[in-house]
């Protein structure tokens, strides 16, 4: 090591140096203070042998001021002198002397102290070099706190601030300078008894890291928190995950939906079976019916109407179906809000405060879906509102640019929002509201909203509330702008039925269905073939194709229990027959065969259940794609 030698005796110091040097050491002898302190400045020198004597400045003044230094106790100072009482080596310790001899020096006691000596240096500076290490690790933690994305603050056994990184001042609302030094609880009250402050007792009790989630007092804004024990007080990691909250939230809503719609689809099938039939035959009967039989003809009436009320309801659980997608048409929104709205406070003591601008974009949608939707929101509007009043409808164009964690994806999108001035709804409900069966009220149902919800995710875009208050609720929902590929709607035609003696295959599992469709089609002219599945409508349409007996049109069930459904007849048929003229039938509402027939190779989409004019009406206006084709 190198030794820095303070002697002012000239032979001594020769002396005192050569014996140093001869143990490995390199030494630099000087003959004062001041020349000391010059070496000292040049380089550094982990061990000093001062003689207390020196002209000028003594040996233990000049001990005194290197220890006062910064890092002055990073050497190993030994102070040499001929003074030898008690008093003297307390003065040399007090100075900051490390170890303490005599003149004159006892060569063998010096050996004995150069290797105290040189064990003490060799301990102080892997403790040095430790000190650093923990400085230099303390510099890089502080400089990754300053620049990561997550907050972090730390707090002392008193629950002081001993820091905040800049992201935790973004968060909290705080600069760091306004809290460091002060305690938690007094600086932030509002987490007085709430899940931060059991969270944060919690580890500096039990010493063990905890990972938790919560709200603000509000329950506006999520926090994922990691909180740790660190040197008797707490660190805590925290970040905003409000958009994650949501997005979760939106995917259970989802799930569900998903959950109910497996069921409400097969109910749905099953009871639009039923119905084509109570509606088909009450359709016979009423061909049959004389017609001086007027009451008679009033109560099927009745019954008819009753039926198509319970296909309408059946509508609403297909929504909820995997394959209940939405017919789209191209339409004004515009005027869709205006007659929903008209329908919806009919009746009621309030009116509309409608804002629609001239040049809202057109969108793609289903009709009679999108009006459900507007009607549960006014309905809901009605309910908040008892005493009367303005319920504010506006409509916007909006496009949506392409950010992470977005709820839609970006592009054009018209925003509706239906605001009423009710009392608002509490926030422990906000999270349930479009939850199947969720209901505030005596005799609601609780699929309003669920309901919508369903309709507008299926058209590809949102619904939510978007605020709530004493002073009112909106609610908001997206709906994507149309691109000008949409089709027109379905035309319903008044004009008579005349398919003079056309064959047609009929093909549906249901053996109640197949007869039903066969009488209604031949009281319209048709001759009919019915049979219960694909296979064997295969076989039959080849077998009068041979023969130059070909049929007109095939009507398809979609779904076939174990056996060969529409999608995959029609396949098969076409490759017989290019030109067929299909039509597909569910009670499913399945999304590819009837939103989307036309992809498939169907001329026409005849949803269940039917009435005899609908059938009629599908099948002329698959004959008149069939000519344009």
């Amino acid at each position: 090591m190198r030794i820095l030698l303070v002697e002012d005796h000239q032979e001594s110091r020769k002396d005192l140096q050569r014996f140093i040097e001869r143990r490995g050491h390199e030494v630099v002898a000087v003959g004062s203070a001041e020349e000391a302190k010059q070496a000292i400045a040049a380089q550094a020198f982990p061990f000093l042998i001062l003689d207390w004597m020196l002209p000028g400045k003594s040996g233990i003044e000049l001990c005194r001021e290197l220890r006062a230094k910064p890092r002055g106790d990073d050497m190993f100072i030994l102070l040499v002198t001929a003074r030898d009482d008690t008093e003297d080596l307390q003065q040399a310790l007090a100075a900051g002397a490390n170890d303490y001899l005599t003149k004159p020096l006892d060569l063998a006691l010096l050996n004995v102290r150069l290797c105290v000596a040189e064990r003490q240096i060799r301990e102080l500076a892997e403790r040095n070099q430790a000190r650093v290490a923990v400085q230099e690790s303390a510099r890089a933690m502080t400089e990754i706190l300053e620049k990561t994305t997550d907050a972090f603050f730390a707090v002392d056994r008193e629950w002081r601030f001993i820091y905040l990184n800049p992201e935790a001042e973004t968060l909290l609302g705080r600069r760091r300078d306004e809290v460091i030094g002060k305690e938690l609880w007094k600086e932030f009250p509002q987490l007085n008894g709430s899940p931060f402050e059991v969270n944060y007792r919690r580890v500096m009790t039990d010493q063990m890291p905890v990972e938790f989630e919560a709200s603000d007092p509000a329950g506006k804004v999520w926090f994922e928190m990691r909180a740790y024990p660190s040197g008797g007080g707490v660190s805590v990691f925290f970040r905003d995950v409000t958009e994650r909250k949501r997005a979760e939230e939106e995917r259970l809503t989802t799930d569900k939906l998903e959950s109910l719609g497996t069921l409400a689809g097969g109910i749905a099938h099953d009871l639009n079976n039923i119905l084509t039939v109570i509606s088909g035959n009450i359709g016979l009967a009423q061909i049959e019916v004389p017609n001086d039989a007027s009451s008679l003809l009033s109560f099927l009436s009745k019954a008819g109407q009753a039926a198509q009320h319970a296909a309408h309801l059946s509508s609403q659980l297909l929504t909820f179906s995997k394959g209940g997608a939405p017919l789209k048409r191209i339409a004004l929104i515009s005027d869709l809000l205006g007659q929903a709205a008209e329908f919806s406070l009919s009746g009621s003591s309030l009116r509309a405060d409608v804002d629609i601008p001239v040049d809202l974009w057109k969108a793609e949608v289903d009709p009679g879906q999108i009006e459900q939707v507007i009607n549960a929101l006014m309905i809901n509007a009605r309910e908040a509102m008892p005493h009367g009043g303005a319920v504010r409808i506006s409509a916007r164009n909006v496009e949506l640019e392409d950010k992470l964690g977005a709820l839609l994806p970006a592009g054009r999108y018209i925003k509706i929002t239906i605001t009423d001035r009710g009392c608002g709804i509490e926030p422990e409900l906000a999270t349930k509201i479009f939850d199947p069966y969720f209901t505030t009220k005596p005799t609601g149902i609780g699929l309003g909203l669920a309901i919508s919800y369903s309709i507008v995710k299926r058209h590809g875009g949102m619904l939510h509330l978007e605020s709530s208050s004493t002073e009112g609720s909106t609610f908001a929902f997206y709906l994507p702008a149309e691109h000008g590929l949409g089709a027109p709607g379905p035309r319903i035609t008044n004009r008579p039925f005349r398919f003079n003696h056309q064959r047609i295959l009929v093909m549906d599992d249901e053996t109640a269905i197949r007869e039903l469709t066969s009488q209604l089609l031949g009281t319209l002219g048709f001759e009919v073939t019915a049979v219960p599945d694909g296979l064997e409508a295969v076989k039959i349409y080849e077998r009068a194709l041979h023969a130059g007996e070909n049929f007109q049109a095939v009507i398809l069930d979609a779904t076939v229990r174990g056996g060969m459904g529409g999608l995959a007849t029609i396949a098969q048929l076409r490759s017989l027959d290019p030109n067929v003229t299909a039509i597909i039938c569910s009670g499913y509402s399945d999304e590819a065969a009837l939103s989307e027939f036309l992809t498939y190779g169907f001329r026409g989409a005849l949803p269940k259940p039917f009435t005899r004019r609908e059938l009629a009406d599908v099948l002329q206006r698959a004959f008149e794609a069939g000519k344009v084709n």
